[in-house]
């Protein structure tokens, strides 16, 4: 049974519950009123209890159903009265709940400007990643541009501030947003404790783990549009160097010492045929450029591979051309415009590095590549 915060009276008054309506008057209400949902205008029951947030529930095998969101917990009725409040206090004209006709959805708030309407979306619960890409692409299909809160996840309220590692999954992946010259961003919010958790400046490095920065900003000193995450400072960018290369080196070791393919492994195999020793990978064999994040495995792994077919072809990275990476990224298992656009970031860090091939023994110094990290990957991210 699902739960909505609004309702319509038999006169056609909408009646929004906020946290300032006391329990007690709405018991009396719930004795002495009837109630109807504002989309399918069938009844709907007042529940008050000593717990969780009075509410409306539509009736059992309700046909209304099939259009609401997913049953709500606590916190995402909590959250929801939080937000609706605090947006009210920074923007002319805030709806709580209100259907949508022309899509048939019903975001959790709309906000209208003179010039845009902006759906607002609270996650409380993991739903299929092609459900959050459905109602995106319907909220733009009326040219609005949703915008999406992820309930603060439990292993992320505990999290020091600053800069650090975290597995994000694909749900929470979905989540993502970009700015410039910020990069990437996921934002939360946990209702219990009305604090917003920023994760910005995100670098992936394999798989599900990212190094970012994590920042706290209680809702008191929130605005909107929402408060923009600051550009790592020289000290942050150092820490991100060092937290990128210690998991480096970390998965190079990995490969070695817990290898059981030996030469089948196809990372050793293309060390071997580079005579390159695994162990001593010149540190510009694994290096977080622009769209690494559309491979999947480990840096040092698809730039290896893209080493090894350079070598093959007999090709310096000078020499490369758009047209000869987009032919060797159709090659490869999941190919996509992304994969293409790591390859040619990583060509030209290469070139602006003075580094031409695999076999010139060039290593790149600490400060050349702060420098690096820094102009190409935390400030420039996502210019194109």
């Amino acid at each position: 049974m699902n739960s909505i915060l609004t309702a319509k009276t038999e006169q056609g008054k909408l009646i929004i519950l906020t946290p300032e309506l006391e329990r007690e008057r709405l018991r009396k209400w719930r004795k002495l009123r009837l109630f109807f949902c504002p989309q399918c205008n069938f009844p709907v029951q007042l529940k008050v209890g000593d717990i969780m947030i009075p509410h409306f529930a539509h009736l059992k095998d309700s046909t209304c159903l099939t259009l609401f969101s997913e049953g709500e917990s606590h916190s995402h009725l909590q959250g929801k009265q939080q937000l609706y409040a605090f947006f009210q206090k920074h923007a002319e004209l805030v709806e709580l709940e209100p259907f949508l006709k022309m899509v048939s959805q019903r975001p959790d708030i709309l906000i209208t400007t003179k010039t845009e309407s902006i759906p607002i979306e609270f996650q409380c619960s993991t739903i299929p990643v092609s459900d959050i890409e459905s109602r995106s692409a319907g909220y733009r299909s009326i040219e609005m541009k949703p915008i999406w809160i992820l309930h603060t996840p439990a292993k992320f309220s505990t999290l020091p501030v600053g800069v650090g590692t975290f597995h994000f999954s694909r749900f929470h992946e979905s989540f993502l947003t970009h700015t410039s010259p910020e990069g990437y961003l996921l934002l939360t919010y946990n209702p219990k404790t009305e604090r917003f958790h920023y994760f910005t400046s995100l670098i992936h490095v394999a798989g599900k783990r990212y190094i970012g920065i994590h920042r706290i900003l209680p809702m008191s000193m929130q605005v909107f549009p929402f408060a923009r995450p600051k550009t790592p400072s020289g000290l942050e960018t150092r820490r991100y160097v060092a937290l990128y290369f210690s998991m480096r080196n970390q998965f190079v070791q990995s490969r070695v010492l817990l290898n059981k393919r030996g030469v089948n492994d196809p990372f050793l195999r293309m060390c071997y045929e580079l005579r390159v020793i695994p162990t001593n990978l010149p540190n510009w064999i694994g290096l977080p450029v622009l769209f690494s994040e559309s491979f999947r495995e480990h840096d040092c792994e698809w730039q290896l591979a893209f080493l090894y077919y350079l070598r093959r072809k007999g090709i310096t990275f000078s020499e490369i051309s758009p047209s000869q990476v987009r032919k060797y990224v159709s090659w490869l298992e999941e190919p996509s415009e992304e994969k293409v656009k790591a390859c040619i970031a990583y060509r030209d860090l290469l070139i602006s590095a003075s580094v031409d091939s695999c076999q010139n023994g060039t290593v790149i110094d600490e400060e050349k590549l702060i420098q690096l990290i820094s102009e190409r990957l935390l400030a420039k991210r996502y210019e194109n």
